[in-house]
């Protein structure tokens, strides 16, 4: 790409995909995915080339290596990541739907969900479940412990997550590989921890579950929950 000619066609480009996704026409889509393929050539004038060549954005990526390199500026490396690409859209459109169980609709299916999570489980683990009004999983984060007995979790990570998805409750769970279920003075400081971080983004920490073995703690079904919500000072 010549310097000057293209001069920041590329941010503006990343910049107009980021405020309007749905705007983007074929050639616009395709023009950006050649970006880190292509960093010096005009890949505008490659994305026409390529769709004029075979007539559309589907046919490209389910095109061969040697079909494609046919195409003026397309080389081996640009070839192969568009066939692999076009393998990934095949697979995740094939892929069969599962349905998948709800685990959240009754404290009785949550904490079967919780002892088949940590079945087996010798060190410790931090999940932050993210849940829709439907209290459906919308996004799951974990987190291993750096030892046994201590979980790290990066709560910047956790309030960009929760920014980027539409949720409007969330659990917190853990694992004590000691035996003991019992909520420690640090358990409490991370659940108001969390409590506020969730408040800050607009939606309501339902539920802090630890599990120990086959013995579970419930911050919601102790009452524990509704003190740490009380006594929060933001």
């Amino acid at each position: 790409m010549q310097e000057g000619v293209h001069s920041g066609h590329r941010e503006r480009l990343v910049k107009k995909f980021t405020e309007f996704p749905d705007s983007f026409s074929d050639h616009e889509l395709l023009e950006m995915f050649l970006f880190p393929l292509l960093p010096r050539k005009d890949t505008n004038e490659i994305a026409h080339r390529l769709i004029n060549a075979f007539g559309s954005i589907k046919k490209v990526f389910g095109a061969t290596a040697e079909q494609l390199k046919s195409v003026g500026g397309v080389g081996d490396k640009t070839a192969s990541y568009i066939v692999l690409y076009g393998k990934l859209l095949k697979k995740a459109a094939d892929a069969p739907q599962k349905q998948v169980l709800n685990p959240f609709t009754s404290f009785e299916n949550t904490k079967r969900e919780m002892f088949a999570l940590f079945n087996g489980q010798k060190s410790e683990k931090f999940y932050f479940f993210l849940l829709n009004y439907n209290y459906e999983v919308v996004f799951r984060m974990e987190y291993l412990g750096n030892d046994d007995y201590s979980v790290f979790a990066d709560t910047a990570e956790i309030a960009k997550a929760i920014s980027a998805h539409n949720a409007k409750f969330a659990i917190m769970a853990h694992n004590h590989p000691s035996g003991n279920e019992q909520p420690s003075a640090e358990d409490d400081i991370a659940t108001r921890k969390f409590y506020i971080l969730c408040r800050l983004h607009g939606i309501n920490l339902v539920d802090h579950i630890i599990v120990s073995g086959d013995k579970l703690f419930s911050y919601f079904s102790d009452g524990k929950i509704n003190h740490i919500k009380e006594t929060a000072v933001f």
